[in-house]
């Protein structure tokens, strides 16, 4: 379906982004939080699941978020093959670290910048199918999701690509969080309020 800027079906368009990155968001900030407990010392098998748990479900909803900026930016819904994404999904992080090294380059950098050495750094080729893989694990019974084998275990993706991943994360909260003083609201899930259904059925 092309995507008509102005028209209803792309304002839903961007309603469903906006819910997955809203999803992204929420599932980093919880990571982020028992993080903080486990590395603090807790350790019990709880709260391994839910880190687990909560840092799949932030890279397959992030993955999916930019595949559909992938798909607006070229004005159609039709899928993109896994190849192009791969690519698509590689120079976009480079692009990002370039941007930053001319900021610093400029003195335009914001004051939480890094030194420049971090931002120089090679973003793996394989970064965009390794993002794929990941995301396929946990999104499907998948044995590698287990032994790994010629795909990266959740921890292992974590370990060698975050910092990749985290560039995609953070260079889209200034336009898509949630976190604001009047959240946008979409009609989704405004129209999932079950107590306003007109039927109620034993629970």
């Amino acid at each position: 379906m092309k995507i008509e800027q102005g028209t209803e079906d792309a304002q839903h368009f961007v309603d469903a982004m906006y819910h997955e990155f809203t999803l992204c968001e929420k599932a980093f900030d919880e990571f982020f939080l028992l993080a903080e407990s486990n590395i603090l010392g807790k350790e019990d098998y709880e709260i391994l699941e839910s880190l687990y748990k909560n840092y799949s479900a932030f890279l397959t909803h992030l993955y999916e978020f930019y595949v559909a900026c992938f798909k607006r930016d070229k004005g159609d819904t039709q899928n993109i093959h896994y190849s192009k994404l791969d690519k698509l999904f590689t120079f976009e992080v480079e692009k990002l670290m370039r941007n930053m090294c001319n900021l610093i380059e400029g003195g335009r950098a914001p004051s939480w910048a890094n030194d420049i050495a971090y931002y120089q750094e090679q973003v793996p080729e394989d970064f965009g199918k390794k993002f794929r893989d990941v995301r396929n694990n946990t999104s499907h019974v998948e044995i590698r999701r287990v032994s790994g084998g010629d795909r990266p275990t959740l921890k292992e993706f974590m370990d060698d690509y975050h910092k990749f991943v985290f560039f995609l994360y953070d260079s889209a909260r200034s336009l898509w969080s949630s976190k604001r003083e009047v959240p946008h609201k979409v009609a989704h899930i405004q129209e999932f309020n079950l107590s306003m259904s007109t039927t109620q059925t034993d629970s």
